[in-house]
């Protein structure tokens, strides 16, 4: 067999252990954030790091799909005109966001077939489920970031709705996506109870609430209403799930409305009006008066972005919004080359949950990334995806 010499999975599982849990915030607490301001290769972290490894030394035993290889295929073009053409060398977020999942894609559908190993990458996520939850409950009952800067330490004049949870990942829209993508899995898992799928979106929504990204907690609710209620026509236990939805509802309603959890979303709405949303309309002002023909192709370079901005008047703004970042960094052509060439991914990943659950969980997928810089700044959103699709992914076809 072409895979039988990569089935010991040990730099696998201690990759996605590092990834998952030993991220830059933890090691930061070790010193680890100088060696980032030394190399960006340390940027990665550690998890990524020995992903690659794993990826690069087995490399010709492998299982890399038709998919795969076209997007191996887009990204070598995209290097090549991103470092060759236009002379940029800075890709470090670029190799988070999209060769990474990529790889990742690779070795999971290597170990595809093997129960054993996907067991264990499932134990790695809940553990690491459990200690994210705990530190997002912890921080915000202290209002202390257990592994921030001192700074960080004492916020208490801060009004009780502006504290955000920031536990393993740093940043709490961080946090707060990945543990979305997270439940929605979870709640979709052949081998879970009913019980025990509903205890565990009514912790992941706990922790949510501390993290208290508006997109996040309401995506997540919508989909844990929409996935249950796709359940309800094909499960043997409908009293239990609608049970657990009154239950689970009336606990949500009672923390947005009767506790400081939450409190973003009430006080500002889901779009409301301060500087994280107005800079994510207003930034679509950069688009007026605009030539598209001039970066159609290989995009422009990171200067002339900020003197674009500056030219519209935006120079003030951060632009939260990676797909006009990927069409001023990379072009037009090739971010859409990027959109499309992922999709068989996408399908490989998600289709075994069901054509309507992939649909939905792509949206609202869509939907959580393109509220903030996330991809464009190295999120790995789109390898956490294929991650949880691996791990709790349904035997039924």
């Amino acid at each position: 067999m072409k895979n039988q010499r990569i089935r010991n999975p040990k730099i696998l599982l201690w990759g996605i252990f590092a990834y998952l849990i030993i991220t830059n915030s933890v090691m930061s607490m070790m010193g680890y954030a100088s060696l980032m301001d030394t190399n960006p290769v340390f940027k990665l972290g550690l998890g990524q790091v020995l992903l690659f490894v794993e990826f690069f030394v087995y490399l010709k035993f492998l299982k890399i799909d038709k998919g795969e290889k076209c997007m191996f295929a887009v990204i070598g073009i995209m290097l090549f005109v991103n470092m060759v053409i236009k002379g940029e060398y800075q890709i470090t977020n670029y190799v988070s966001a999209i060769i990474f999942p990529t790889c990742l894609s690779c070795l999971l559908g290597t170990y595809g077939d093997d129960e054993r190993v996907r067991h264990k990458i499932q134990k790695i996520i809940l553990y690491f489920f459990y200690i994210e939850c705990c530190m997002a409950v912890i921080e915000r009952i202290l209002k202390v970031h257990l592994l921030g800067e001192s700074g960080d330490d004492t916020i208490s004049f801060m009004e009780s709705y502006e504290f955000r949870s920031q536990a393993l990942w740093g940043h709490p829209l961080s946090n707060a996506g990945l543990m979305t993508y997270l439940l929605v899995f979870i709640l979709q898992d052949d081998e879970f109870s009913v019980k025990k799928k509903n205890i565990l979106w009514g912790i992941g929504m706990l922790a949510l609430l501390c993290f208290n990204s508006r997109m996040s907690i309401v995506c997540s609710a919508v989909l844990y209403v929409l996935i249950n209620y796709r359940e309800l026509f094909h499960s043997k236990h409908k009293t239990s799930i609608l049970f657990f939805m009154c239950l689970l509802a009336t606990g949500f309603f009672y923390a947005l409305f009767y506790t400081t959890l939450g409190g973003r979303l009430l006080n500002m709405g889901l779009y409301g009006d301060d500087s994280s949303s107005l800079a994510r309309t207003q930034i679509l002002d950069i688009f007026h008066g605009l030539d598209l023909k001039k970066f159609m192709f290989i995009g422009v370079p990171y200067a002339q972005i900020e003197a674009i901005q500056r030219m519209a008047g935006l120079g003030y703004l951060i632009i939260e919004n990676p797909w006009i970042i990927f069409i001023f960094r990379y072009g037009i052509i090739q971010t859409i080359a990027m959109i499309v060439f992922f999709v068989p991914l996408f399908r490989k990943w998600l289709l075994p949950y069901g054509i309507k659950n992939a649909l939905i969980v792509s949206v609202f997928f869509v939907a959580i990334v393109s509220s903030s810089n996330s991809l464009a700044v190295g999120s790995t959103a789109i390898a956490q995806l294929f991650l949880f699709a691996y791990a709790f992914k349904k035997h039924t076809k």
